[in-house]
């Protein structure tokens, strides 16, 4: 669990992969590092005795591969200059997050539509057995048409694996109404004096 650097801005300091993780083995690991952040993985811990305060609660999202696989609809397309990435990366908000490294890995790839100047995104990154999607966002409200274009741009794109990700409030009700399911409850801390 955890990091020995510093977490790029907006991410967890520590992550906990296992549910029999206990409260007091993060604050443990904690030890005297500044951690401003931790993902409760499970929803299992209650770290406010060690100064934390939840900042949002959310749930793992889960979608099996899909056979019948579409095009990918002509207002999406893949980012790959660094002028349509800062675009992106302003409408998402994530200034000083996302760099313009990820255009060369060859495990993620970011996707953006752009309808009348509005614009709607997310990253997806191959990982062991499975596409993770995240950084999912949308200026014109309009989740609903967002998810099922997720599962079929990925499923395009890497055929045959299962996506996962997390998302909470009006992501989650979206995602859930589109057929992905819930995976289980995780939390994100953030020390109270923040």
């Amino acid at each position: 669990m955890g990091l020995l650097d510093e977490a790029p801005k907006f991410y967890p300091d520590i992550i906990t992969s296992s549910r029999n993780a206990t409260a007091q083995e993060v604050n443990d690991f904690v030890g005297n590092r500044e951690i401003f952040s931790i993902k409760d993985s499970y929803a299992n811990l209650d770290l406010q005795p060690f100064g934390f305060k939840i900042l949002f609660e959310a749930e793992w999202i889960y979608h099996a591969p899909v056979s019948k696989i579409e095009g990918m609809r002509q207002e999406w397309r893949v980012i790959k200059t660094d002028e349509e990435l800062m675009k992106w990366i302003s409408a998402n908000g994530l200034e000083n997050v996302i760099k313009s490294d990820i255009l060369r890995r060859k495990d993620a790839e970011i996707f953006m539509r752009e309808e009348k100047d509005k614009l709607s995104g997310f990253i997806a990154n191959l990982g062991s057995g499975a596409v993770g999607v995240s950084n999912v966002f949308s200026k014109d409200d309009s989740y609903e048409r967002l998810w099922p274009d997720i599962v079929q741009i990925v499923s395009n794109r890497f055929p045959g694996l299962p996506m996962v990700g997390y998302e909470h409030g009006e992501g989650l009700k979206a995602a859930l109404t589109s057929g992905w399911e819930s995976a289980g409850p995780l939390r994100i801390w953030i020390k109270d004096n923040c």
